[in-house]
């Protein structure tokens, strides 16, 4: 404190603070497609910075970037500014290696959890059938049941 300095959030907090801006910001309209959309850039920005020596940070204006590229609608972007100031701080910076799951993509409801290759979130879609929303995991010839392969239905014994 006598030397002006701050300490830096741990990592655990900078994905909480990464989350509660993202949450803040995106309120109602938080969709699936922004999420795995805000997923796969941190993904690519990872990817981009392998061969440089210093981590990627993520800065408050590439925040905002990163939220805009993936899809984030312009009304809930009015938002960010404050949000961002009021959660994380105005001078606030993230490791991206702190913010990105780079080892899961995981889905979940109270009933359900479903854990995706992190390279592999575009399998997982989510659709409207009969008015009722649902994520849609399309299978493949190799699926497995408690261990157990399973025979997948085809299209013509539908």
């Amino acid at each position: 404190n006598a030397l002006g300095c701050t300490f830096p959030m741990s990592a655990g907090s900078q994905k909480d603070t990464f989350q509660a801006v993202i949450m803040n910001t995106l309120g109602e309209t938080c969709e699936y497609e922004v999420i795995r959309n805000i997923h796969d850039n941190l993904q690519e920005i990872i990817e981009e910075a392998k061969e440089s020596p210093e981590p990627p940070i993520l800065t408050k204006p590439e925040f905002k970037r990163l939220l805009a590229n993936s899809g984030a609608s312009h009304e809930s972007m009015e938002q960010f500014d404050t949000s961002f100031d009021c959660i994380a701080g105005e001078s606030t910076e993230f490791l991206v290696s702190n913010i990105a799951e780079t080892r899961k993509f995981s889905i979940e409801t109270p009933d359900i959890i479903i854990k995706v290759s992190p390279e592999r979130s575009d399998l997982v879609e989510q659709k409207i059938i009969d008015g009722i929303p649902y994520l849609v995991i399309p299978m493949t010839d190799q699926v497995e049941v408690n261990g157990v392969r399973i025979r997948t239905i085809s299209s013509d014994t539908e």
